[in-house]
């Protein structure tokens, strides 16, 4: 944050809006398509804080346009400007204002006012059963004699806002600024800092040395001074050591290094004693904690999270001789004070201080800093006053200090913290692999049915270090199959592809006491089970209908009409060939596993039938080592997914690494998750046809291909959904898509032209840093047009651009989030907010989970 004298502009942090509309508002259009809220309060909003809601008691409301209001609350300095209702237009709005100082130094010659351009989005609150947007400003703590606001953007046939205020604060009494003091007796000058003033105030609440540093001045700038490391610890019998690199000294403290005594220099007369303790800890004498205050150290570094950045190389340890420990002692520096977007991991690698690290950045992202240090803090807002009085640019900013803990809450409760992995299972035992993704030590807890129902204990718990590995055993009780029902069936049992995925083991970040929980994988990636018939190729079954060419290293069926009701499991090192005419029954669960490539070709007279007479049979799985098969005129029908044992994958008809090009084909009444599931790879399909599927059509993951004048009918939910992938898409046409028509996530490439999607729920969609380039769209029918957004915490933002595009009877066309974008014929389209949460909440399209488990 920055204010700059005359014509510079103010990058002001405020919240993050939060806007969840109602689908009845999205049809509610005005103006330039803008969304406007309707006149009754928008229950999804949150409410107002108590600061805002005071400011707009004392501000005169206006509900047609924008008025304001002024925060003076202690060393907090605002003005704040409300629009009753607004539309989305109107949260976008921006404005300058005109900052007129009483005293002229503040400004340049020639000029009478500081310049400020408040160009951020308004947060949104409710309060007394209406809507607010809220633009905020913080100012500079210096005696002003007016401000003026005014609205830069202009409406068509209205006139910009425009806004006086005089005598906007009280005037500062010269008599409490602090006093400066002479340098003459100091050697460090060090440049001021709206943030120190509170991190050096509840360092010294909670015990931690800080040196201290004093205002000076010298040619009209002002700066603070500090006596030199040696003559503070003689003169108050301090024994201080300090060093250098703090990387390089916590390196060398977890590796014990023996040059660890060359990173730290010692001032002060205990110096030796000091110097003894980390002798005697490489020597294998004494532990981690015997040497260092761990308590105090981790403290000292959450509050750092808080109000400094991390970026000083230096760091300085205070010998306290009544308890003979290493302590953190603060002194100030220059490095540059930025906001923290996450919390870094640790450099020391010390479980017991890890634990402490973890209690004390929980402890102080919960502290009511405003209640605690701000209110009240008469002498903060006199420092304040004296920095402001030589650099207007140096301007408090109490939402940063929010903002820096809401990013240490995030970082104890990460989106992916545990990976686990199905190693094994039966009726008594599961085992697994956990892998601890935090920074933190965590402890596997509970097995828990549906994230709330618990099934197990872990008995003992489970520790497991930040970036490390463990094995979980967990013993089942005899109620375990009693808790999953197939109503359709009428039986009980569990049944791993199907219900995995309502398990979760239960964990915590050690000395929290929040638990989460993590899904489980339904399989572990690198080991392999004897009779795994995914991963082993070792045999091949001896179908009476099978024939083997050693010579030509070709597999084939003796006949035209063949029965498979067990795994057909064909061997690596051939070609899979099928002759045209030729009809594949698969029954009673068998399935076709085949680890060399395929060469179905039919002919248009006599295409291929690979079927299921009794809608058991579990389809084809093709892994054939990144070696090509040809399909042409291939019908696949009734089929479902693979699985065996603990295995199992999605697709009925599946491509994993291996490449395949498909013309003429079609994959009809599918009944699992995805017709088509083509995996780490390249393809190309051209006139295929997928109808009738239970849930996804196409489902690509990390691939590379083309789908050129396909057709896509009666769909669960998606036509085409790809992931990590880059896609070429031609002449396609889609209908009844029960979700998405085009689905691009996970920075997903997609290059779009010449395709129709009618009578479906989401026209095109992109996630997750996906690229959308399309043109010649024709889009009929459908709930929802276009929708980009961010998904995943661990991606970003998407974009789709869109030239030449018909559109008719959309129910709604755009529905884009504020950070993402799209641009249709050059022209950028107006965003919003939460689009994740009303995309799978679920306000459009289809969730998969529903489809996934639709009865069939």
């Amino acid at each position: 944050m920055t204010i700059k004298k005359s014509n510079i502009s103010l990058y002001v942090i405020i919240g993050i809006p939060v806007l969840l509309m109602v689908l009845s508002l999205l049809s509610t259009f005005i103006g330039s398509g803008s969304m406007s809220f309707s006149k009754n309060m928008n229950p999804y909003i949150q409410k107002i804080p108590n600061v805002y809601a005071n400011a707009l008691d004392n501000a005169k409301e206006n509900d047609s346009t924008f008025f304001h209001s002024v925060i003076e609350d202690f060393a907090i300095r605002e003005l704040v400007i409300f629009k009753t209702f607004p539309n989305t237009t109107e949260v976008k709005e921006d404005f300058t204002i005109e900052l007129y100082p009483k005293d002229n130094k503040h400004i340049d010659l020639g000029s009478d006012f500081l310049t400020l351009n408040v160009i951020r989005d308004a947060a949104l609150f409710n309060y007394n059963g209406k809507s607010y947007g809220v633009f905020k400003a913080p100012l500079p703590i210096i005696d002003v004699k007016k401000l003026v606001v005014k609205q830069n953007k202009k409406v068509p046939n209205k006139e910009s806002w425009l806004a006086e205020i005089d005598q906007p604060f009280k005037d500062l009494d010269k008599k409490d600024i602090i006093s400066i003091k002479s340098p003459s007796a100091y050697s460090q000058v060090i440049q001021p800092n709206a943030y120190l003033p509170l991190f050096i105030q509840i360092l010294k609440n909670k015990n931690i040395g800080v040196k201290q540093s004093y205002y000076s001045k010298r040619n009209d700038t002002l700066f603070k001074t500090t006596e030199d490391l040696i003559s503070f610890c003689t003169s108050n019998n301090k024994t201080i050591g300090r060093v250098k690199q703090r990387r390089a000294f916590w390196e060398r403290i977890n590796s014990k290094d023996k040059t660890l005594e060359t990173q730290i220099s010692f001032q002060g007369t205990d110096a030796d004693k000091a110097k003894q303790l980390l002798a005697d800890f490489l020597a294998d004498k004494l532990l981690f904690e015997d040497v260092f205050n761990i308590q105090k150290l981790a403290l000292f570094n959450a509050l750092r999270n808080v109000f400094i950045d991390n970026c000083s190389k230096e760091i300085h340890l205070s010998y306290n001789s009544k308890d003979n420990l290493l302590e953190p002692f603060y002194m100030d520096s220059n490095c540059a004070w930025v906001p923290q977007k996450f919390v870094k991991k640790s450099n020391i690698e010390n479980t017991n201080y890890l634990i402490a690290f973890a209690k004390a950045l929980n402890e102080v992202s919960n502290i009511d800093f405003y209640s605690n240090l701000i209110k009240d803090n008469i002498s903060l807002k006199h420092e304040l006053a004296l920095i402001n009085n030589y650099d207007t640019d140096i301007v408090f900013n109490y939402d940063v200090i929010n903002a820096n803990q809401k990013a240490i809450k995030k970082s104890l409760n990460p989106s992916s913290a545990l990976k686990v992995e199905l190693i094994s299972m039966d009726s008594q035992k599961m085992i697994a692999s956990a892998y601890n993704l935090t920074n933190y030590p965590i402890e596997v807890i509970a097995l828990n049915h549906l994230d709330k129902k618990e099934i197990t204990n872990l008995n003992p718990v489970t520790e497991i270090l930040s970036g490390q590995k463990d094995t979980i055993v967990i013993d089942l009780p005899r109620s375990f199959e009693n808790l999953f029902v197939s109503k359709k069936k009428k039986i009980v049992g569990f049944v791993l592809p199907k219900h995995i995925h309502e398990l979760s083991i239960q964990f915590s970040v050690v000395g929290l006491n929040k638990t989460i929980g993590a899904p489980i994988i339904p399989y572990q990636k690198n080991d392999k089970v004897e009779d795994d018939l995914f991963r082993t190729t070792n045999f091949i079954n001896n179908h009476e209908s099978i024939i083997i060419d050693e010579e030509k290293k070709e597999i084939s069926f003796s006949k035209d009409s063949v029965v498979i009701s067990s795994p057909l499991v064909v061997d690596k090192g051939y070609t899979f060939k099928v002759n045209p005419g030729t009809i594949v029954n698969i029954i009673e669960g068998g399935k076709i596993i085949s680890h060399s490539p395929l060469n179905f070709i039919g002919t248009n007279n006599k295409p291929i039938k690979v079927y299921s007479s009794d809608d058991r049979g579990q389809g084809l799985l093709v892994l054939s080592r990144h070696k090509k098969s040809t399909l042409k005129h291939v019908v696949f029908n009734n089929l479902r997914n693979p699985t065996h044992g603990n295995w199992g994958v999605t697709g009925s008809v599946t491509f994993y690494e291996s490449p395949v090009n498909l013309e003429y084909v079609s994959v009809m009444n599918n009944k699992c998750e995805d017709a088509l599931n083509i995996v780490r790879t390249n393809f190309i399909m051209s006139q295929v046809t997928i109808t009738n599927t239970q849930s996804d059509a196409f489902d690509g993951d990390f691939v590379k291909g083309s789908i050129l004048n396909c057709k896509f009918d009666n769909l669960g939910n998606d036509a085409i959904d790809v992931s990590g992938s880059d896609l070429l898409i031609r002449n396609v046409i889609i209908t009844n898509a029960g979700d998405k028509g085009l689905s691009a996530g996970e920075n997903s490439k997609m290059t779009i032209n010449g395709v129709e999607i009618s009578d479906s729920a989401i026209a095109v969609a992109g996630k997750d840093l996906s690229i959308v380039n399309a043109k010649n769209l024709k889009i009929s029918r459908t709930k929802l047009g276009f929708t980009a957004f961010q998904k995943k915490p661990e991606f970003g933002p998407s974009e789709i651009i869109v030239n030449g595009i018909s559109m008719s009877d959309i129910e709604t066309k755009y529905l884009i989030e504020s950070s993402s974008s799209l641009f249709v014929d050059n022209k950028k389209i107006e965003t919003t907010q939460n689009v994740k949460d009303r995309m799978y909440g679920v306000e459009f399209g289809r969730s998969s989970a529903e489809t996934r488990n639709t009865p069939q």
